[in-house]
């Protein structure tokens, strides 16, 4: 059996199973993300009790970021000031120190779920991107995740200022970064005078397809995917993906002469696979394979 946690800067979802499949249709342990002495007590209570019923092999752990890999820890840039430096490694060993731990960004563990069981699979290059309330995205090459200097940060890219969009952005380090201009808190915040959730129809789903549509432009022309699987409430927005599709295409401009960048582009600019469940089951795959049980 194989732990799963899915820990979310608003709520941590948690689950066990022996396969994918069996965590992606597991009753859920689901915790608000509060402080980190009483988020990880009630988290860790539940799988201690997991475990003395069914012993778990590995937990694997799918968290928000940034991540430093050097430590394990999630790292001190992170605007939830109370989880900077906090190890969930450290943790899951004061309970339970016989077990396998593996560790990553959310979005690395959803992208690596897409890649193993969901619209990636087969892909030798493929980037997953999340677009909720924060905007994060993952780097997947022949099954791992990128990790460098730290990992990808997708959404902190710079991407040009639409015209007459004055809105100064919801980074709290840049201001207006790609998550600062088109996260959903900023969508929120920039329409704060119209009623939400904001129908298709609402101007909003305009700019913020103009924002994606440039992040895809940028992806492409660094990372070269074979696919990019977009995910997150955001993307939910009935023909949004559609109008990002439309930009992506049109921005590219017949400069990478490739179907998937053409006439195939709804193919190539796809939902997750796994639907909701990429991030829980990307924290299995990340347990399976501290493991050494990856199928």
């Amino acid at each position: 059996m194989i732990g799963a946690i899915e820990a979310g800067g608003t709520k941590m979802i948690c689950a066990v199973g022996s396969s994918w499949r069996e965590v992606r249709d597991a009753e859920k342990f689901v915790v608000p993300t509060t402080t980190p002495d009483e988020t990880m007590a009630k988290i860790m209570d539940w799988f201690v009790a997991q475990h003395r019923s069914t012993p778990l092999a590995a937990i694997g752990v799918a968290s928000f970021g940034p991540i430093d890999f050097s430590t394990d820890s999630i790292a001190r840039a992170t605007p939830k000031e109370a989880w900077r430096g906090v190890s969930w490694r450290d943790a899951i060993r004061a309970h339970l120190d016989d077990i396998a731990i593996g560790f990553d960004t959310d979005t690395n563990a959803a992208g690596l779920a897409e890649w193993c069981w969901g619209a990636a699979a087969n892909c030798r290059v493929a980037v997953y991107v999340t677009v909720g309330t924060g905007i994060g995205g993952g780097l997947i090459i022949e099954g791992e995740p990128v990790h460098g200097l730290l990992h990808p940060e997708f959404g902190h890219m710079f991407v040009p200022r639409q015209r007459d969009d004055r809105f100064e952005g919801t980074c709290p380090t840049h201001g207006d970064c790609l998550e600062g201009l088109a996260c959903g808190l900023a969508i929120r915040e920039r329409w704060s005078g119209s009623d939400h959730p904001f129908p298709p129809e609402h101007a909003a789903w305009e700019l913020e397809s103009d924002y994606l549509a440039l992040a895809m432009v940028n992806i492409i022309m660094i990372a070269s995917p074979q696919i990019i699987v977009l995910g997150g409430g955001v993307m939910a927005v009935e023909g949004l993906l559609g109008k990002v599709r439309m930009k992506t295409r049109d921005l590219i401009g017949g400069y990478i002469a490739k179907d998937e960048l053409t006439s195939d582009i709804d193919s190539y600019l796809v939902r997750p696979g796994l639907n909701t469940s990429s991030g829980v089951v990307g924290a299995f795959a990340l347990g399976a394979r501290a493991a050494d049980v990856m199928p």
